[in-house]
């Protein structure tokens, strides 16, 4: 690499001067690496990168600089590579480490400069030239080691991902993990080790499409942990918000981001609780109709939860409550069905009910009254007007849910 001399050749001066640093590799290296300490804090430390494994990685470089002055050949640019690997494995950020690069050729040049100066052998011609060579060669390394911190960085960066996935699954799945696990799962997903925790499922709009893209990083923006897992149906997330009273962060965020039907589980305290959480949240998030955003939490919405939780049985109770009213023609069915909602959405007035019905209260009175004859059951009994709600709950589900299938297709 060093520039010729009047015969041609490698600038013999040089040539012996790098050979006699050569000589003296490891002191050169330790000083090297005691320089990097010195004016870099990451390193100082010593809790991401040995102290022994920074000498070993400054040694390597710099024979391989040392090595090119010397023979006149390109830098093998091997130890560089490896170095930007190894860092990125380690977790120290890229600008870290090329500020160490410099710092690692800079001492090289000083060194040359401080010995020819003493031996009075290199002129200075010959050392101008050297400089231009040692700063290319400075370049090549930079850019080589920069180059495979990227590529580490990305396949730590997938690796992770896929690794996080696979115990989001395994905690939603409610595999049995032991107490100590359990922890180190809670690291591998940059979790706490204690709730509350909640569950959040979003219905995918398209098969295997997130339906809260980013949401993540939105979260981490305001100081809310999250781990997601991507389902053929769901987008998954394991979530824990940093205030333990309050939820409200992290809704406003969900519906802002929603584009679909999102459920909450109520809160856990434990991971192992994990699997029991998401059968909760997804109940939520099937009990509103499809085809709008919208985000419930399961204890928000007890009856709307209570008719999809149990299909079979829901769908009994319906026929066997409001089977004589859903027999009607389709037109007075739907006029019966909208009264019954608007009187429980109205708090039993039928005043109320009327104002949203654009009717008068006596329409709405004389309404609930066929309602009750055509069920025999009274909205003066707690226990009928429940089992009548129950019923309604579940029907107007059926009802919007085919309503939206037929639109799709």
């Amino acid at each position: 690499m060093t520039h010729s001399g009047a015969t041609g050749g490698p600038d013999p001066a040089l040539v012996a001067l790098a050979g006699r640093l050569l000589g003296e590799l490891d002191g050169f290296a330790d000083e090297i690496a005691s320089a990097i300490e010195a004016r870099l804090d990451f390193y100082a430390a010593h809790t991401v990168v040995p102290a022994d494994d920074l000498r070993a990685s400054v040694r390597g470089n710099l024979e391989y600089v040392l090595r090119s002055l010397r023979e006149d050949q390109y830098a093998d640019v091997a130890a560089a590579r490896t170095t930007g690997a190894l860092r990125a494995e380690q977790g120290v950020p890229l600008a870290v480490v090329m500020a160490a690069f410099r710092i690692l050729f800079s001492q090289i040049w000083h060194s040359l400069v401080r010995h020819a100066r003493a031996h009075q052998q290199v002129s200075n011609q010959a050392l101008v030239d050297a400089a231009s060579d040692l700063w290319s060669a400075h370049d090549t390394f930079a850019e080589e080691m920069a180059a495979a911190h990227r590529e580490a960085t990305m396949t730590l960066v997938l690796r992770n991902e896929g690794e996080r996935s696979a115990l989001v699954g395994a905690l939603l799945e409610g595999r049995p993990l032991p107490e100590t696990s359990v922890w180190d799962v809670a690291d591998v997903l940059r979790l706490p080790k204690r709730g509350p925790f909640v569950v959040v499922a979003a219905e995918a709009v398209q098969l295997a499409q997130e339906a809260l893209p980013g949401v993540e990083n939105r979260l981490r923006a305001r100081r809310i942990g999250s781990a997601w897992r991507l389902m053929p149906d769901a987008q998954i997330g394991i979530v824990r918000f940093e205030n333990d009273a309050d939820i409200r962060p992290l809704t406003t965020i969900l519906t802002a981001a929603a584009s679909s039907r999102v459920g909450i589980s109520p809160p856990y305290a434990a991971l192992t609780e994990t699997a029991a959480a998401l059968r909760f949240a997804r109940i939520a998030m099937a009990s509103t109709a499809a085809g709008a955003p919208h985000v419930t939490m399961f204890d928000d919405f007890p009856l709307s939860v209570a008719a999809v939780s149990t299909p079979e049985v829901m769908q009994r109770v319906r026929q066997t409550v409001l089977g004589p009213i859903l027999d009607l023609p389709a037109e007075q069915c739907e006029v019966l069905l909208e009264t019954l909602a608007a009187w429980r959405d109205n708090g039993g007035s039928a005043a109320a009910a009327a104002k949203v019905l654009f009717c008068h209260p006596n329409t709405v009175r004389h309404r609930l009254r066929r309602v009750e004859a055509t069920t025999g059951r009274s909205l003066s009994d707690p226990r009928a007007t429940a089992e009548i709600l129950i019923a309604l709950e579940a029907a107007s589900l059926e009802l919007t849910q085919s309503s939206w299938s037929d639109r799709r297709t």
